[in-house]
């Protein structure tokens, strides 16, 4: 398992403020209003990056030879659990910013003030989820040179060369 790419979480970022921005802008020129998220959202982002940050640690617990509540076959698994998280909060904080700067152009509106005050709180919510599943999945990529070996030959139906 590869760890993901800052440059391509950046470039799905700004891919999801364009869009949420485009979108959103032609929802209120319609005559709606902007998608407003319950608080609760805010707390659920942050328990889960709080537990993936429990997990996270026991995994490095476990790396670094001291005893542990988890498996290594676990391991992977946390690792495919924080790259997800890490993916979804960066398209969500670009779609959020998009909001923030919507709610921007419409801060005459009474909507205004709580509109941005819940963005906001997601937001940083949203950045802590990155923040601690770039840190997980850090803790535990094992970097087993999935490429293939260095030479580029690899044995005869894709074994392993220490059992041939």
């Amino acid at each position: 398992m590869r760890p993901l790419r800052k440059f391509t979480l950046l470039v799905l970022a700004l891919v999801a403020l364009v869009a949420g921005y485009f979108l959103s802008d032609l929802a209120v020129k319609m005559g709606g209003t902007p998608l407003q998220f319950s608080p609760i959202l805010t707390l659920l982002v942050f328990c889960g990056a709080v537990v993936l940050g429990i997990f996270g640690q026991a995994v490095k617990r476990l790396r670094d030879g001291k005893s542990s509540w988890i498996q290594l076959a676990k391991a992977p698994l946390v690792a495919l659990v924080a790259q997800a998280a890490a993916v979804w909060s960066a398209l969500f904080i670009g779609y959020l910013l998009s909001q923030l700067i919507l709610v921007y152009q419409l801060r005459h509106t009474e909507m205004a003030g709580s509109f941005a005050a819940s963005t906001i709180a997601l937001s940083l919510a949203n950045l802590l989820l990155l923040v601690i599943a770039l840190l997980v999945e850090s803790w535990c990529i094992i970097d087993d040179g999935e490429d293939g070996p260095a030479g580029g030959k690899t044995a005869p139906g894709g074994a392993n060369p220490a059992s041939v």
